[in-house]
C-alpha cells in the first residue's frame, strides 16, 4: 500500500477523524466502544499474572475482530516541533524499531487544535502492512500498555480501527450495529461508567 492508497482508504472510511488515536472516540462516537485490559478497570499491569490477563484479553478480541492470518495496517507516528526535537521518537521503541514504515503527510497540530498546540508542532504519521497472528505482536501491545508507544491497527477489509492504550483498547467498527454486537459479546470487559470510559 502506498501513502496515496492509504489516504484514499482513510478518506472513504474515516473522513470524520484523523490518524491520531485520541481523536477517535470523539469523532466516531457512534461506532466506538472500549474494553479494559484488566479486572476492576485497573490501568497498569504490576506482575506476570496481570500481564498474562492483559495480553490474553487483547489478543482474544483483536483476533476475533481481525481474524487469524489477516492483513492489517500498523499505524504510529512521531510528534515533533519546528526545531525537529522529537517528543516521542518511534526509533527508541524496541518493539517497532526494525519495522519498515511508509511516511504519510505531516499533520499541522496548531491548525488542528489551536488552543492545545504551538506554531510549528507537527504529527508525522506512518504505517506498515502486517499479518495478524495471536501473540506475535505482544511486545507492541506491552509497549502501548506501558505508555511507551502510541499505535493502532486498521483492517482494510473490515473497515475497522483497533487502538490499544495504557488501560484498554478502543474500537471503531464499521457501523453502530456491529459495534453493539461486540459490546454485548465482551460486556464483562466494559467499563461500569455510563460514558464507557
Amino acid at each position: 500500500m502506498t501513502s496515496e492508497q492509504f489516504n484514499k482508504f482513510w478518506t472513504l472510511n474515516f473522513a470524520d477523524t484523523i490518524p491520531i488515536q485520541h481523536y477517535f472516540r470523539q469523532d466516531c462516537s457512534d461506532r466506538w466502544f472500549r474494553i479494559h485490559s484488566l479486572p476492576e478497570s485497573k490501568r497498569y499491569a504490576d506482575n506476570e499474572e496481570e500481564w498474562n490477563i492483559l495480553l490474553d484479553r487483547q489478543n482474544k478480541i483483536i483476533t476475533d475482530l481481525l481474524g487469524n492470518g489477516s492483513n492489517f495496517i500498523l499505524v504510529t507516528g512521531d510528534f515533533s516541533s519546528e526545531d525537529d526535537t522529537e517528543l516521542h521518537p518511534h526509533e527508541e521503541v524496541n518493539s517497532i524499531a526494525n519495522i519498515p514504515f511508509v511516511l504519510l503527510d505531516p499533520i499541522d497540530l496548531k491548525k488542528l487544535s489551536p488552543d492545545e498546540y504551538e506554531i510549528g508542532q507537527f504529527y508525522k504519521p506512518m504505517f506498515s502492512e502486517q499479518i495478524w497472528q495471536p501473540n506475535k505482536f505482544d511486545s507492541i501491545l506491552k509497549d502501548i500498555a506501558d505508555d511507551q508507544l502510541r499505535a493502532f491497527f486498521i483492517s482494510v477489509d473490515k473497515k475497522l480501527i483497533i487502538a490499544p492504550y495504557d488501560g484498554g483498547v478502543d474500537f471503531i467498527l464499521n457501523n453502530a450495529e456491529t459495534r453493539n454486537v461486540y459490546k454485548q459479546k465482551y460486556s464483562d470487559w466494559l467499563s461500569l461508567r455510563e460514558d464507557g470510559l
